[in-house]
């Protein structure tokens, strides 16, 4: 019986299948779009009532949960605001930042 060892050619034998990887790519982007969502349009009284929550939670250093949409997705923060930028409409929560324009819902804890 004649013995056979086997030379495995590595990624040799995967090359045809490299241009379906951009495909694998394309079809991860649409199935990642499937679950991503639409920002809130929130109203001139939501916006209003999102500022007085702000300045409150600001002037008497309550702690808040901030609900806030990035890239298709709504995430929270917790934690007492240490400062704002009015210029670069930013809103410090501890070490992290959120834009005020990414701001969807404020909860004074």
């Amino acid at each position: 019986m004649p013995s056979y060892i086997y030379h495995d050619r590595k990624m040799i034998k995967w090359m045809p299948f490299n241009a379906l990887l951009e495909q694998g790519d394309h079809i991860v982007d649409l199935l990642n779009g499937r679950t991503k969502k639409v920002m809130p349009i929130l109203s001139i009284d939501q916006q209003s009532e999102l500022n007085y929550k702000l300045e409150v939670a600001y002037l008497f250093k309550n702690e808040v949960l901030i609900k806030y949409f990035r890239d298709g997705a709504i995430y929270e923060i917790k934690g007492i605001i240490s400062r704002t930028d009015i210029y670069n409409k930013l809103i410090f929560v501890g070490d992290s930042f959120v834009s005020a324009l990414q701001i969807i819902n404020i909860e004074v804890i």
